[in-house]
């Protein structure tokens, strides 16, 4: 008898395993007073949408009314073709996880909503500070603060060259490469906001004269 109840129990555990699966989590990301916009990849055609924030409603459609709740009062909009929400003027109330229902059913997707900081203007450091052609190496930071800025992505810049990504710490060291390289320069980004800094000078350059012919 214990062995027959076994078959069923495993099936339930499987079962809200694969629904667990499915579900995917999006990071989004917005600025204080910029506008989020949150798509569920849906097509087809949508005859009711439920979004909820936190657990609460924040906007429904059903047939072919459309009603916003509480905070959400003139400050969300519901594309009723696609399920799109956009929400203007963000602030702290409005972060949190977004869920939405399009044609009673849940969708996979669901949104972590966070507010952050734009990035500030970097500027290149050298470490040690007195880095000069007396040394081997060096070590450069794209340094400014990033507190609140969420997840930051940087970039390093040969004088006029590509922008290649890279870490906020860069080693170079004291060779014939380097030493054709005239400025470097970085660049911060995140979700919502990118700045590059001013060309800063290469300790380790070396003006290469011209051969003399004959």
């Amino acid at each position: 008898m214990e062995r027959k109840l076994c078959f069923p129990l495993f099936a339930v555990l499987l079962f809200v395993m694969l629904n667990s699966a499915q579900a995917q989590t999006i990071e989004s990301y917005s600025e204080v007073g910029g506008t989020l916009i949150l798509t569920p990849p849906f097509s087809g055609a949508i005859t009711s949408i439920l979004w909820k924030h936190d657990g609460n409603l924040v906007v429904e459609l059903v047939g072919n009314e459309v009603d916003y709740y509480g905070k959400f009062r003139g400050m969300a909009t519901l594309d009723t073709t696609t399920g799109r929400l956009e929400i203007k003027n963000m602030n702290k109330i409005y972060a949190g996880w977004y869920t939405v229902e399009i044609n009673n059913q849940v969708q996979s997707q669901e949104y972590n909503v966070e507010l952050i900081k734009k990035v500030p203007k970097p500027e290149v450091a050298f470490k040690p500070l007195a880095c000069s052609p007396a040394l081997l190496n060096c070590t450069m930071t794209c340094d400014g603060d990033t507190s609140e800025a969420g997840p930051v992505t940087y970039s390093w810049r040969e004088g006029d060259g590509d922008w290649i990504p890279g870490e906020k710490d860069r080693d170079i060291k004291n060779d014939e490469e380097t030493k054709k390289v005239k400025t470097f320069s970085c660049q911060m980004k995140n979700p919502v906001s990118e700045e590059e800094s001013e060309p800063q000078d290469n300790p380790f350059f070396q003006l290469i004269p011209e051969s003399s012919a004959g």
